[in-house]
């Protein structure tokens, strides 16, 4: 089970939108794009983080810009779920 930091980062434009990185090593594996009200969703359903914890992490994104949260387990089949719901949307 892969182990890594989730490096979530607010895009500037309208409507605001997140980028979400998984990183495992430098560099990081892009998961998806999610708007604001999808944000706490995405990061709690398909990524498997707790519920308390993605609501944290939001709100940090939405007034710092950017915020990571570390130690995030992600089995691999649940990276290929959320980038199969990035997919989904294109």
């Amino acid at each position: 089970m892969p182990q890594g930091t989730v490096d979530i980062m607010k895009l500037s434009g309208q409507p605001i939108t997140y980028q979400v990185m998984f990183e495992q090593n430098p560099g990081g594996t892009f998961v998806a794009r999610v708007d604001a009200e999808e944000l706490v969703p995405f990061l709690h359903e398909e990524m498997r983080v707790d519920l308390l914890v993605a609501e944290s992490v939001a709100k940090r994104a939405e007034n710092e810009g950017r915020t990571r949260l570390p130690d995030v387990f992600l089995e691999e089949n649940n990276l290929h779920a959320a980038m199969d719901y990035l997919e989904e949307d294109i």
